[in-house]
């Protein structure tokens, strides 16, 4: 039996599949993902997010921005800032 999913779990599945085709390729590490319910909080230039997955060298990092659009993208793990749920100012809906 194939369960549905909502709409919002085909965008963000897509946005995942795309992340990964654009993935750094300068990094051959495998990829290691972070637990659905334990994803850290983090900063990145700007953007309060989660950290979805990691390698050694980049991490990938899923945002909402203003409008309520997902986002998934690649950044350097030296770009990347954990920060604690009281100075997180992202989306609650991630």
């Amino acid at each position: 039996m194939i369960k549905g999913g909502a709409p919002q779990d085909i965008e963000r599945m897509m946005a995942r599949m795309d992340a990964d085709k654009a993935r750094p390729i300068d990094d051959p590490a495998p990829v290691r993902d972070f637990p659905k319910y334990g994803r850290p909080l983090v900063y990145v230039s700007g953007i309060y997010g989660k950290a979805v997955a990691w390698t050694h060298t980049y991490g990938l990092i899923e945002w909402l921005d203003p409008s309520g659009g997902y986002h998934l993208g690649w950044a350097q793990a030296s770009n990347i800032k954990r920060v604690t749920p009281e100075d997180w100012k992202g989306s609650s809906n991630l």
